[in-house]
């Protein structure tokens, strides 16, 4: 007696991962979002000092590259690899830094106090406007995202209710 076992339906495949990319398109991707935002800064400092500011052109190209990603003129992916690199190789900036130090041991005896007071407040202050510029444009990134997913529930909650009798 050959009883066949009853069809049993199939799972709902789920489809492949899509394949991991290569690292060159990534390392190309980087190297020209990390060029284009020295160019973003090179005009954005250019035009602080045509304008005459009374800030860099670093501060002026923020405020307007999170007015360009808020205003979504600007993807996020079109920075984020570029922004992601620089932040990671952050360290190697400061050498400069380091070595025109070692170069004015004599002004750093007469006027080391005023200038480590001056570098303190300048970091400090560049830090928090840093941090509250991320914590803000996050917020903002937030909100958008839970009403949005607030929106998608909404139809489906009332087609749940809908069904029942």
């Amino acid at each position: 007696m050959n009883s066949a076992a009853p069809a049993r339906p199939l799972a709902p495949s789920t489809p492949p991962a899509p394949p991991a990319p290569s690292p060159l398109p990534r390392l190309l991707r980087t190297a020209l979002q990390v060029f284009g935002l020295i160019a973003f800064w090179y005009g954005a400092d250019r035009a602080a000092t045509a304008l005459g500011l009374p800030f860099s052109g670093g501060v002026l190209g923020l405020f307007v590259l999170v007015a360009l990603l808020l205003g979504k003129a600007v993807r996020p992916a079109a920075v984020e690899d570029g922004a992601e690199w620089l932040l990671s190789n952050m360290l190697l900036f400061f050498i400069p830094l380091v070595v025109s130090v070692v170069q004015f041991t004599g002004l750093l005896k007469s006027d080391g106090l005023r200038l480590f007071a001056a570098i303190a407040i300048g970091f400090i202050s560049v830090l928090l406007a840093s941090a509250l510029t991320v914590e803000w444009v996050c917020r903002i990134a937030r909100g958008r995202r839970l009403r949005r997913l607030r929106q998608m529930r909404r139809p489906r909650a009332m087609a749940a209710t809908r069904a029942r009798p």
